[in-house]
């Protein structure tokens, strides 16, 4: 064997070599992507949680129920969507989840993504399937202190004040019944309904206050030591956003 013909073997060997480990490399980097991808609104920054309640749901369960190596969070300006996002929502709206492992399945709602994921992950048991009178006492709320906070109509101001209060009243009576028990909704731990509430009472008690003056009753004792419970907890706390986002959005409504 003359040494050109040894130079071309030694090097078509060499670049297979290089190129299997290019491939390996390759697919070792694929495997280790996170399998979900949670999209949510961010923050001014670009690069932390924003203030929406409902993007802090989802991002609360996916901490409940993954590691950290299972999903991947992405903010999104919702001021400036980008144009990979309207491909996967074309509503414009958040949270987004993406499941690479089927097939890049969308999930849009809040609700439908932490149904989506506990039907994937069955472990921890975070009481989706609840439906008991939390589930009453919990679902006008927010509501009821969306239209308190848009209302530009200082003729109706206190009676929708007093709709919310009563909506409030509703958790708190809950709260103090032989039905509940524990320092959650539903016990000791956070569940899903949770993961729905506190950020809603969040908003209630830093952007009410701020932009109208609004306090959770003193009387309402129950549910303080809920929101205070809520706020001690880690995965509440690593979910939220700064309270200045939460003025912030609120603050084109007034």
């Amino acid at each position: 064997m003359n040494v050109n013909t040894r130079f071309v073997r030694l090097f078509i060997q060499n670049n297979f070599f290089i190129s299997t480990l290019s491939t390996r490399f390759k697919n070792s980097f694929v495997d280790s992507m996170a399998r979900y991808i949670l999209y949510v609104k961010a923050a001014s920054d670009q690069k932390s949680m924003g203030d929406c309640p409902f993007s802090q749901r989802a991002y609360m369960y996916a901490k409940l129920k993954m590691t950290p190596d299972m999903y991947e969070l992405k903010p999104i300006d919702l001021s400036n969507k980008t144009e990979e996002f309207m491909k996967l929502n074309p509503d414009g709206k958040v949270p987004v989840l993406i499941d690479r492992q089927k097939d890049n399945k969308i999930v849009t709602d809040s609700a439908e993504i932490t149904k989506y994921i506990d039907s994937q992950i069955s472990e921890p048991y975070c009481k989706i399937d609840y439906n008991g009178p939390a589930v009453e006492a919990c679902s006008s709320m927010f509501g009821k202190f969306a239209a308190f906070m848009k209302n530009k109509d200082d003729s109706k101001t206190e009676s929708l004040k007093e709709e919310l209060v009563n909506e409030l009243r509703k958790i708190n009576d809950y709260l103090k019944s032989p039905a509940h028990d524990g320092k959650f909704l539903l016990g000791d731990t956070l569940s899903e309904i949770d993961c729905m509430v506190l950020p809603r009472l969040r908003h209630v008690a830093v952007s009410g206050s701020h932009h109208k003056g609004f306090q959770i009753p003193d009387e309402f004792v129950a549910l303080k030591q809920y929101i205070a419970n809520g706020e001690n907890d880690q995965v509440f706390k690593d979910t939220s956003c700064k309270p200045e986002e939460i003025i912030k959005g609120w603050a084109k409504h007034m």
